[in-house]
């Protein structure tokens, strides 16, 4: 139940690390600083927003850690099991049989909601479990003007996760005014106006000041984090989501096997669609209820309502657990009134549940071509009609129809779970791991190659080489666990600082939840972060890869590369040993500068110069007093070159047309002709083989081909003549090739290269240019398209439309790197990419081009496409050793804590760290308190004085001080009433 994303990259190796807190073996209070969060984090801000809030994760220190796994799955099924029991607990505030209640219990507890959190993000089952409290709190407000279980409630979920508090606040305030209005509209006299708002404002405060020792520290982090640093498109620039999931929503209604695209997780019960329908044919009398379930149906088809109820970001889907609550109660309703059914009532059942399976017949293209476990979901819809109809018509008593009704809907249940997890009926299985895989994962990530790394004290940062692993997340947690100070962390809170300043010098590799990647494998980069020991595959040795400046292999004293074997994990392995490579030329954690650099002047260079001005001096924003402003001077070199497009299989005359035919003949002496000639053919032997093939070159519908590929190569090598400005597709749906010849490539030896691009834009394939990229390869390959062909190829073409998603790739004699543009589907990182840099590496060899290839969409276009360099020699090696040498003497590094003596000097100079900006670091000089300021755009800066000084810098999570003070008054404000209450039954016991 360990998901090979998410699952193994985020929340395995964070439960690994608590558990480790947990039982004493981390060597990591539970707050405080960390370093083995990406460059360093807050452990609780960081931690908040997965396992400290949720009280099924601290239930992992009783499993020992070689059970890890075992663990992290049995707490899975315990949070399922009260995810039952919280919707029992509100059921019993309602008026419901019993028989009603096991029923909306079964379907509560095993929605498509709760099957696809617990393999995906099983923490996200705890809003399951707090919603049906906070409704529970609201009916006792409501009912019995007891505000102490909403209390109870409101801190629970805001301790949890401020995410999912956010959209529960959302939910909960919509509960209380239909039910509210409810009640006003049956029970008047019940309400007690004055009673009911001192209750809420009780609750809501009590539970708000509550949770303070977390919420506070945790807001304060977020307002600070990349969440609020990146400023996305409000739902991702969508007006209407693509057509693709409009279609597929007919089908997630009750199925389990489709895709869940912007995470529209729906996968009710059959017995929950007719109760849903039977609310709605009734309007009048479940107004409040089928009024949910209608804007719940509008909701769904605008990523507007979605983006704002996910905390105005992403047009996520997430707010639907919300709605399983209102959809069981409708099941609950219709199980109550089976014996009142009518006629009318059901035709109505009867006749939504036939439009349901013609429009998915509908949406699917006019067929019904679905997995098996989808069809027993509709045979399972149809049962319940059949036991409906039948029930008064062969007289079944109402205890024998309960009986069959719970059966079937453990029949559906079970269904459901063997279409999310039976690797017979389920695809979803697939993204998850193979048994024991993720505990072995965790010691063998690095092939023990972790064990080598120096034990000498200092600090030091490491990463991976570009490819490492070839995983399909943006960054991986695992080495946080391993302690290796690893750049790459993978969380959804990031430090917004860090990410700007990552952002500013174009990392190809940051996103919001990865804000520095393995920072592109980029020499200046790597060194101003720290990093002395970057882990590379074994292969690099026999095949070699670029590796940045300065980097060298880690020997043994005989002069051996130190390699570490393969230690293979299935699934999971890159099929490769590792080996070390190390480097003398990292910045120390703390160092002085002489000199400061303006954001004015810092904004007007390129990415490429400002990471290497920050060498020059400290980038901040405001002057510092006593030290003086530079202006460092370039040393970017701009690349001259020429473009070449590959046209060779570009079919664009009848000759290559001929050779098409021949390359992928069943005949191997057709082939072999084809391998020979490659892209012409001998005059006196054209008319032959265009005999063999069956090409007729007057053919119209070739001679279209053939001219649509002129006029596309045509249109590249003139957009093309003064750099690349242009990457397109042939007629036959073919990404073409480019090739960037340097001018001059001598002069760039001994140099890390850039491909450095303004003004991205794209273009996607429409419905038509697929089904015209079908037609002229059948026209050229001289193979018949039948009508169905076309027809799969228009519903293919309908139901997985181009998203904008794209791949760029370079490939250079030493290495292979690449940028990829995600979907507009993609609800975690995505962002229009305007402005890419890619590092093509350091090479002290001759290299004359590049290929430059790309995949996705149908055309890419630039608005300058630049090569640049910059050489690495020993004036870099110099420069780099000076600014070592204003690193602290006796330096020493500690979770919390980072001291140690700057050098004498003769002037004031800039302290420069690699320490991510937080309010939380205090500084002091000589025991005096200090001011912080951000410097290069993301770090920990500081004045020192002239002379030589001891400078210490502690850690305290902003605002955890004020949390545990606004708690204490939580509890002790829940305490004084909740005796208060004691006190009162107690004396309405005795007075009695």
């Amino acid at each position: 139940m360990i998901w090979n994303v998410d699952g193994i990259a985020q929340h395995f190796p964070i439960m690994a690390e608590f558990q480790r807190m947990l039982q004493g073996s981390a060597h990591q209070a539970m707050t405080g600083w960390s370093w083995n969060l990406g460059a360093g984090a807050d452990q609780l801000t960081t931690f908040a927003f997965y396992i400290i809030g949720d009280p099924f994760s601290w239930l992992i220190a009783l499993f020992p850690a070689s059970k890890l796994e075992l663990g992290f799955q049995v707490l899975i099924l315990l949070r399922l099991y009260c995810v039952g029991l919280s919707f029992l607990a509100w059921a019993n505030e309602r008026d419901f049989s019993t028989h009603a209640k096991l029923i909306g219990t079964l379907i509560y507890t095993f929605s498509g909601y709760n099957f696809y959190v617990s393999m995906h993000h099983p923490f996200f089952l705890i809003p399951m479990i707090l919603f049906p409290l906070l409704a529970m709190g609201v009916e006792k407000v409501l009912h019995k003007q007891n505000w102490l279980p909403l209390a109870v409630a409101v801190a629970l979920a805001l301790i949890s996760n401020f995410y999912f508090a956010y959209m529960l606040a959302i939910g909960t305030f919509v509960y209380l005014l239909t039910r509210y209005l409810n009640i006003r509209h049956s029970h008047p006299e019940q309400l007690k106006n004055v009673r009911i708002i001192y209750g809420l404002v009780q609750g809501v405060m009590t539970g708000l000041l509550t949770a303070g020792i977390i919420l506070i520290p945790t807001l304060l982090a977020v307002f600070q984090s990349t969440r609020i640093a990146y400023h996305a498109k409000f739902a991702n620039g969508l007006i209407l989501y693509p057509l693709k999931y409009y279609l597929a929503m007919p089908n997630q209604f009750i199925t389990s096997t489709t895709t869940k695209d912007y995470w529209l997780v729906l996968n009710f019960c059959g017995l929950t669609f007719l109760g849903a329908v039977y609310v709605l044919r009734h309007f009048k009398r479940y107004r409040s209820l089928a009024t949910i379930i209608s804007l719940t149906v509008v909701a769904l088809m605008l990523p507007q309502f979605s983006a704002v109820a996910n905390a105005m970001s992403t047009p996520s889907n997430r707010w639907l657990f919300l709605i399983v609550l209102p959809m069981s109660l409708a099941t609950m309703i219709l199980v109550d009134q089976l014996k009142n059914l009518t006629r009318n009532d059901l035709r109505w059942l009867i006749g939504a549940s036939a439009g349901l399976i013609i429009l998915v017949w509908i949406t699917k293209g006019f067929t019904l071509k679905l997995p098996q476990n989808d069809l027993v979901a509709y045979g399972l819809l149809l049962s319940f009609l059949l036991l409906f109809a039948c029930q008064s018509s062969l007289k079944i008593s109402p205890k024998h129809v309960g009986y069959i009704l719970t059966g079937l809907v453990l029949v559906n249940v079970v269904s459901a779970g063997q279409g999310w997890f039976s690797p017979n009926n389920s695809k979803n299985i697939n993204s998850n791991l193979a048994a024991g895989s993720a505990e072995q994962w965790l010691h063998k990530y690095y092939d023990g190659a972790q064990k080598g790394l120096s034990k000498a004290g200092d600090f030091y940062r490491t990463t991976t080489i570009h490819n490492y692993y070839s995983h399909r997340t943006a960054g991986n947690n695992i080495p946080m666990v391993l302690g290796t100070h690893d750049l790459g962390a993978y969380y959804s809170i990031q430090n917004g600082s860090v990410f700007q300043f990552s952002r500013s010098l174009d990392n190809s590799q940051a996103v919001v939840n990865s804000v520095l990647g393995e920072a592109d494998g980029r020499t200046t980069l790597l060194n101003l972060l720290g990093v002395q020991y970057m882990f590379a595959k074994t292969d690099i040795v026999k095949k070699p890869q670029a590796i940045p400046y300065g980097y060298h292999y880690v020997r043994r004293k005989n002069g051996k590369i130190v390699d570490f074997p393969e230690q293979p994990v299935s699934g999971l392995s890159n099929h490769s040993g590792t080996i070390l490579l190390k480097s003398n030329l990292a910045l120390p954690l703390v160092y002085t500068q002489k000199y400061v650099i303006s954001d004015a002047n810092y904004n007007n260079m390129s990415p490429i110069e400002r990471e290497q001005a920050m060498l020059s001096g400290a980038v901040v924003s405001k002057p510092v007093d006593g030290v003086s402003l530079t202006e460092p001077a370039s040393k970017v070199q701009n690349v001259s070159y020429t473009t070449r497009l590959f046209d060779q299989h570009v079919v664009n005359n009848p000759v290559k047309a001929v050779l098409d035919r021949l390359r992928i003949s069943p005949n191997a002496r057709y082939r072999d002709t084809a391998k020979k000639y490659k892209t012409t053919l001998p005059a006196n032997k054209v008319r032959i083989w265009e005999k063999a093939t069956g090409i007729n070159p007057n053919g119209k519908p070739l001679q279209s081909v053939l001219a649509k590929n002129h006029q596309i190569v045509e249109r590249n090598e003139a957009q093309n003549a003064n750099g690349l400005h242009l990457m397109d597709n042939d007629a036959q749906g073919r990404h073409l090739s480019y090739q960037l010849n340097i001018n001059n490539p001598q002069k760039y030896r001994n140099s890390e290269l850039y491909l450095v691009i303004d003004g991205v834009s794209h273009t996607t394939h429409s419905t038509m240019d697929r089904l015209n990229s079908l037609t002229a390869d059948s026209i050229i390959d001289g193979t018949p398209v039948s009508k169905l062909q076309k027809i799969d190829r228009l519903r293919t073409a309908v139901q997985h439309p181009d998203l904008g998603a794209f791949t760029l790739s370079v490939q250079t004699p030493n290495n292979f790197t690449y940028v990829r543009q995600l979907p507009e589907n993609n609800l975690s990182d995505y962002e229009d990419r305007q402005h890419i840099v890619l590092n093509l590496g350091y090479s002290n060899q001759l290299r004359k081009s590049m290929t430059v290839h790309f995949n996705g969409v149908k055309q890419l276009k630039f608005k300058s496409v630049k090569l640049m360099a910059v050489p690495f020699n020993k004036q870099y090696d110099n420069q780099i050793h000076r600014i070592q040498k204003t690193g602290l003497t006796s330096q020493k590094v500690t979770n919390n804590s980072v001291s140690g003596y700057t050098d004498a000097t003769q002037r004031t100079r800039i302290l420069t760290t690699s320490i991510p900006y937080s309010t939380g670091w205090r500084l002091k000089i000589d025991g005096q308190p200090g001011d912080t300021f951000k410097v290069n755009r993301g770090f920990i800066g500081a004045r020192i004085p002239v002379g030589r000084h001891f400078i210490s810098l502690k850690y305290q999570t902003p605002g955890l001080a004020l949390g545990k003070i606004v708690t204490i008054v939580g509890i002790v404000w829940w305490l004084v009433f909740l005796i208060g209450s004691v006190g009162r039954l107690i004396y309405r016991r005795i007075k009695q």
